[in-house]
């Protein structure tokens, strides 16, 4: 497993590696149906949500479906989330690690299923 966070890709195009740790992580809309694919290397950055209540920050990753990360911290309101992901693994994916960015900054960087 590697130590490196995954890069905004925004701002750092789409050269960029990986990240460590892990998390409390809550998957909707089932499994991502990668039956028959046979290659597939994914780097994206999307918008987030942030529910203060239950401290989770909610996404979806094309593909891969919708998530759910618990931050041990709370989000300002009114913050600028993203999170940024990226599939491990050469070609074949061998798993999906993404990295939550607030106002630019890096919070947490987790693998969301899978080896990485």
């Amino acid at each position: 497993m590697t130590t490196e966070h995954v890069p905004d890709f925004t701002v750092a195009g789409l050269e960029g590696a990986a990240p460590d740790g892990s998390a409390e992580v809550t998957r909707f809309g089932g499994q991502a149906d990668l039956a028959g694919v046979q290659a597939l290397r994914l780097s994206v950055c999307v918008g987030a949500s942030y529910n203060p209540q239950t401290q989770q920050i909610c996404f979806q990753i094309p593909i891969y479906g919708n998530f759910c990360v618990r931050l041990p911290i709370s989000i300002p309101v009114g913050a600028s989330l993203k999170v940024c992901a990226q599939t491990c693994g050469s070609i074949i994916p061998t798993g999906l690690k993404a990295t939550i960015y607030v106002n630019g900054n890096v919070v947490k960087t987790i693998v969301l299923f899978g080896v990485c």
